[in-house]
């Protein structure tokens, strides 16, 4: 194995695809990353995808994200009621009508404070304490757009109809990126329409509020999201992390009887179908697909087993990959894509 390396180990970029408590298979991959040699540069992910860059993007390592989950998670209290909820029967479905979510997702959001808080040793981690250092050779431009935050995270604004990558499209919301609370930002991207609530955030400068959901209704899995300007070689490569359910490249048929059955549907299609058509073969060759059996997104009540059964396969997957992955290889398969791009960028611009 070959690459960019800094003091003894492999430069590499990740981007986690979202999937809800499926993201426990992302861990397993990290590990054999981690093992083979790999320390992580930027990291982006979408909903569940995001926790899992957060907590990357902390210094977690893959064991200590593994610990996480067996000893300071209760995945069962991410589905935490609202007031509404706690009704017998009709619950769920009066929280969905006012609150606009079955299930708060404050359980999460504090979690998840407490887990940046113990690296950063403060209460509210922002993505002020993600910078990088800017290096020697690289542009102001190219800095902001690509390397100053550590951390990306993936939304989706209904309020305005079109996807947040954040940091860097807080201004958008009226906010300070380098302000900005990345738990808060994490909450927004796994919040699944129908089951969490939607985060709202106050614009500053403008008399409106964002209505803020998973961005895995826009952008899934944005693989391309660190990618080399056109024509330039790479300094280090890109992976990004799928998770695959048996026959995820087919079509699924979902089996629509009511609501309830609708809702998963769209979740599950919402999870697992985003950005996957446009994907070139360069993009899957530098993809670690992680299977996922037969879970869902929204499986809270997932036991121990499971989340074994998932930290393995993620494991194994990514193992299999590197097993035949080489930086070299990556830079020419990459190649007929940048060329290919720059044409298509000649033309539309002719």
């Amino acid at each position: 194995m070959d690459g960019s390396r800094s003091n003894g180990f492999h430069k590499a970029d990740a981007v986690f695809e979202g999937g809800g408590v499926k993201g426990i298979g992302l861990a397993g991959a990290l590990e054999a990353f981690e093992a083979a040699g790999f320390r992580w540069q930027n990291v982006a992910g979408t909903s569940a995808g995001a926790i899992t860059a957060a907590l990357v993007a902390a210094d977690y390592s893959a064991r200590e994200i593994r610990r996480v989950m067996d000893e300071d998670v209760d995945f069962a209290r991410f589905m935490d009621p609202t007031p509404y909820g706690r009704l017998p029967w009709v619950g769920p479905w009066l929280s969905l009508l006012f609150t606009r979510g079955m299930f708060q997702g404050d359980y999460f959001l504090a979690t998840l404070r407490r887990l940046l808080s113990r690296k950063f040793e403060k209460e509210y981690v922002t993505f002020g304490d993600l910078i990088l250092p800017k290096e020697p050779g690289d542009s102001e431009e190219d800095y902001c757009r690509r390397y100053k935050y550590r951390l990306r995270v993936v939304v989706s604004d209904l309020t305005c109809n079109e996807l947040l990558v954040l940091p860097q499209d807080a201004a958008r919301l009226g906010h300070d990126p380098d302000t900005l609370e990345v738990a808060l930002a994490v909450r927004m991207s796994m919040s699944i329409p129908f089951f969490f609530r939607p985060v709202v955030v106050q614009d500053r400068h403008a008399d409106k509020a964002h209505w803020l959901v998973d961005g895995g209704m826009l952008s899934n899995f944005p693989i391309r999201l660190f990618d080399a300007p056109l024509g330039e070689v790479p300094a280090w490569p890109t992976f990004g992390f799928l998770l695959a359910e048996p026959g995820s490249d087919e079509p699924a048929n979902e089996r629509i009887r009511g609501l309830v059955s609708m809702t998963r549907a769209m979740v599950h299609t919402m999870t697992g179908a985003h950005d996957r058509k446009a994907l070139a073969e360069a993009d899957k060759r530098r993809i670690v697909k992680v299977p996922t059996g037969t879970y869902r997104a929204t499986d809270f009540r997932l036991t121990k087993d499971g989340r074994d059964w998932l930290y393995d396969s993620g494991y194994r997957a990514a193992e299999a990959f590197l097993r035949e992955w080489s930086f070299a290889g990556y830079i020419t398969e990459r190649a007929p894509e940048t060329a290919e791009r720059r044409q298509a960028a000649m033309s539309s611009a002719a």
